[in-house]
């Protein structure tokens, strides 16, 4: 697997874990994470269906934390 794999991997465990947790504090931190995942996604060399999950994460937590 490649480092971005690697890392966008982390990323979206991190902000899953953070939604999970159920405390809206920690929104604002699981929205970064999927932020960070969306910026290393671009990446050409990531498989369009990674970069697609990645943005469906990220618009999901948008939508909970407004």
């Amino acid at each position: 697997m490649s480092d971005a794999a690697d890392r966008i991997r982390t990323l979206l465990l991190r902000g899953d874990n953070l939604l999970k947790s159920g405390r809206p504090e920690r929104l604002p931190r699981a929205v970064e994470a999927f932020e960070q995942a969306a910026e290393i996604a671009r990446d050409p060399a990531v498989d369009p269906a990674v970069r697609q999950l990645v943005e469906r994460r990220l618009e999901a937590a948008r939508l909970l934390s407004a």
